[in-house]
């Protein structure tokens, strides 16, 4: 058992190499986590991904559930930390990506090109730092009903030899429920603002930056995650979104944030006064 900070750092139940490194962030939320776990080990080919569970000082501490690592906070500090935890792990293995997913998140039964696709659509574009999956739980430009094209359609390009490019459409944000990130792209940019914590607005605030440092995000378009939504903080969310809302402004200041496309018109103009 390794230390790492206030965590800690256990072996699991694989060790062979693997393309695609996989960071579950979980506080509680057991039966969701062990079933998110059991959609991706039920629907993805052996070998293409290891999992990384992060928990983030869950009561009773999280068992063995099919994960290949685990990190462990003694006290919650937050999702913000708890993904820098697992990315920290995620950047010291081979592999050149990383998923980031709540653990209320499932990846469809049946599905099993699901990570072929997406990492298909993240290699696709050059400028591409991060894609995220389409959800049924999110804002837009991930929620499934602002996607013009989504899932089951042309998955397979045979004349492109291709599986689910969809010419992923550059976005302003991605939402860090299930996104899918360039581990070059994080090591260039460093983790992520843990001012944040314990969580929301901190997948903005990095969107902004891989934004700012001339990388574009797309959404993969034919990549479905379910995501249950807002499990951690229900009991908290309006205040989170607030406070955090607030240290976002403050941080990247309302003229930069307009010229990203982040704030309308109205509101620069509201402060201007």
């Amino acid at each position: 058992m390794l230390g790492l900070g206030k965590a800690a750092i256990g072996g699991g139940v694989n060790t062979v190499a693997s393309k695609v490194d996989i960071v579950i962030r979980a506080k509680n939320g057991h039966a969701l986590t062990a079933d998110c776990i059991l959609s991706i080990k039920s629907n993805t080919p052996p070998g293409s991904y290891r999992i990384i569970l992060v928990d983030d000082g869950s009561d009773p501490i999280y068992p063995q559930m099919g994960q290949d690592y685990t990190v462990r906070s003694d006290v919650s500090s937050g999702a913000v930390t708890a993904t820098n935890l697992g990315l920290q792990i995620a950047l010291a293995l081979d592999g050149d990506s990383v998923v980031i997913f709540d653990n209320d998140t499932r990846v469809p039964d049946g599905d099993t090109t699901w990570l072929e696709r997406w990492v298909t659509a993240l290699n696709e574009q050059p400028d591409t730092a991060c894609v995220g999956a389409t959800t049924n739980y999110a804002n837009p430009p991930q929620h499934i009903l602002a996607c013009p094209q989504t899932y089951t359609a042309d998955w397979q390009d045979d004349k492109a030899g291709k599986w689910g490019v969809k010419d992923g459409p550059a976005v302003v944000w991605f939402i860090s429920c299930a996104v899918l990130f360039r581990k070059d792209v994080i090591r260039r940019l460093g983790l992520w603002d843990e001012r944040f914590n314990p969580g929301n607005w901190e997948d903005t605030d990095y969107a902004m930056r891989v934004r700012d440092a001339g990388y574009a995000i797309r959404v993969a378009q034919s990549v479905y995650i379910h995501h249950e939504g807002h499990k951690t903080f229900s009991d908290d969310l309006q205040r989170l979104l607030v406070v955090n809302g607030q240290k976002f402004r403050a941080k990247w200041g309302l003229g930069k944030l307009y010229d990203m496309g982040i704030v309308q018109k109205a509101e620069l103009m509201k402060h201007a006064r």
